[in-house]
């Protein structure tokens, strides 16, 4: 059947299913809270890291902005409820919320620009370029 369809809807047949990539990122946020809460650490700052980093992770393996449109809020909730604060109370912190929804924004950003340039690379490999 994908041989029959035009190279946009052959290539939108071939994506994984945006359910998918969102649980693939909602597993990596919670891997990296829980990794983040055991490890004491001095300063916040570097719980959140890890969540970001999650986040990077994700986003480069999926290349799926919409994923990541779902995925960034639930690491700002999983990061403010269970490393900010405990028990998963949500509170706004002012601008310390603030940095940390940048934070997670610019981690997705740059994951889905490390995917897109590998996509891209493999892509033109692919065609022997």
């Amino acid at each position: 059947m994908a041989d029959s369809l035009r190279p946009a809807e052959a290539e939108r047949a071939a994506r994984t299913p945006l359910g998918l990539n969102i649980g693939v990122g909602a597993v990596a946020v919670v891997a990296a809270a829980l990794v983040a809460a055991a490890v004491p650490a001095p300063h916040e700052v570097w719980r959140w890291e890890a969540v970001a980093a999650a986040v990077a992770v994700a986003a480069a393996a999926t290349v799926d902005r919409a994923a990541m449109a779902a995925v960034v809020p639930l690491a700002w909730l999983v990061t403010d409820g269970f490393l900010e604060n405990r028990l998963g109370q949500l509170t706004w912190h002012g601008s310390t919320d603030l940095s940390l929804m940048l934070l997670l924004l610019a981690a997705a950003g740059l994951g889905l620009g490390i995917g897109r340039v590998g996509q891209v690379r493999r892509g033109r490999r692919r065609r022997g370029r």
